[in-house]
């Protein structure tokens, strides 16, 4: 009796199927042992600012370089309100309607002036044709004939001036909806749906958002210097920003005897500045040194070959932002900057080795405290750092 031979699997399959089993354990412990991102803990030094010799601050006001007020081009009464204070518009974008029933009706009233007058045009060229043709043949006299052509001629104006009439009711009829001329914020209302409004009465002020400059009521003894002064302005504690005398008012108030100036902002402002906000004008002869902070020497990094430290913009979230400097001095160990708010917490040790994406931990030391010894892991950076644990290599 033949047997039949036993089936045996091919070597080559038993191999592709022991590694495919070893990878995949060694992915599932990969997988299961992934390390938890942990702050990590960075030397940082308060910025204090030492302020330019002879320089003056005065209380000013951030506002728009435009600010419009808009009115209905027609009357009637408020239909409807789309929009409120506050609010975002774009050019163009409705704000408000008025009831166009009155309107309407004016466009129809204009539209039948328009056909009477051309029917009594129409009648009246045909009476001027008519008598010139017997006026070749002595039928009529010449004084006849020039009352009929002068009183068609008429008619024909009074054609012309009823189409005039009617564009100028469609025309009023399409003023029912007002619109925001330009991108902008509306800063107040005067008005309110079901109210009655007047042709040309301010309802609304519009704000252009994103043109802004600092205005300051300067005393009457310095108004004469402010073209000779280096100029910039703050919103509280941050980072003042440059900006150029614009406008100077001709006349003093009679009530604080001040010049109003309006100030130019000629660089990035930033982007929590809003309208209304309460702002310091920094004035400072020329030529005299700018606010300045002193900061160890290892703050200092590059950004774009140009100059910037890393800051803490926000402690408790552990978020880095980095700020561009101008750098005054440089010494050893020492470096004087400006473009840095007052109390700012400015990374001063391991900067080069940060970017945005992380998160830290400050931990302040004064301006004069010496850094700790350097590990052969990390150098100029906290020992909690270096002492951190490192990830576990995984195993299967």
């Amino acid at each position: 009796m033949n047997r039949l031979p036993t089936p045996h699997a091919p070597r080559g399959g038993l191999v592709a199927l022991a590694a495919s089993s070893v990878a995949a354990l060694l992915v599932g412990c990969s997988e299961a042992v992934a390390p938890t991102p942990v702050a990590q803990a960075v030397y940082v030094t308060p910025v204090r600012l030492e302020h330019a010799a002879g320089e003056r601050r005065y209380t000013a006001t951030l506002a728009p370089r435009v600010e419009s007020e808009i009115a209905f081009r027609t009357g009637g009464k408020v239909l409807s309100r789309l929009v409120d204070v506050g609010q975002r518009v774009r050019a163009g974008q409705p704000l408000a309607r008025l009831d166009p029933a009155d309107l309407e009706l004016a466009v129809e009233a204009a539209a039948e002036q328009l056909r009477a007058a051309e029917v009594e045009s129409n009648q009246a060229a045909s009476d001027a044709a008519r008598f010139k043709r017997l006026l070749a043949d002595g039928s009529v006299g010449a004084a006849d004939q020039e009352r009929l052509q002068a009183r068609a001629d008429g008619a024909a104006a009074r054609v012309i001036q009823s189409r005039r009439q009617l564009d100028l009711a469609r025309n009023r009829s399409s003023y029912t909806t007002l619109v925001a001329p330009f991108d902008g914020v509306l800063t107040s209302r005067r008005f309110e749906a079901g109210q009655v409004v007047g042709e040309g009465q301010a309802v609304l002020t519009l704000a252009r958002e994103s043109d802004l400059e600092i205005v300051a009521d300067i005393p009457e003894r310095l108004a004469q210097e402010l073209p000779s002064q280096v100029a910039s302005a703050r919103i509280g504690s941050g980072v003042p920003v440059a900006v150029r005398l614009r406008e100077l008012s001709p006349g003093a108030s009679a009530a604080t005897r001040t010049f109003r100036a309006r100030y130019a902002i000629t660089q990035p402002r930033p982007e929590t500045w809003r309208i209304g906000m309460t702002a310091e004008l920094l004035l400072a002869p020329a030529g005299s040194a700018e606010s300045a902070a002193e900061l160890p020497a290892t703050a200092l990094v590059s950004a774009q070959g140009q100059p910037a430290v890393w800051i803490v913009a926000d402690p408790a979230a552990g978020r880095l932002a980095l700020q561009p400097v101008r750098v005054v001095t440089q010494g050893s160990d020492r470096v004087r900057v400006s473009g840095v708010a007052d109390g700012a917490l400015v990374v001063s040790a391991g900067a080069h080795k940060l970017d945005a994406a992380m998160r830290v931990r400050p931990v302040q030391r004064p301006l004069d405290a010496p850094l700790p010894a350097p590990t052969s892991d990390t150098k100029s950076v906290p020992a909690e750092v270096a002492s951190a644990p490192k990830a576990a290599a995984s195993k299967p």
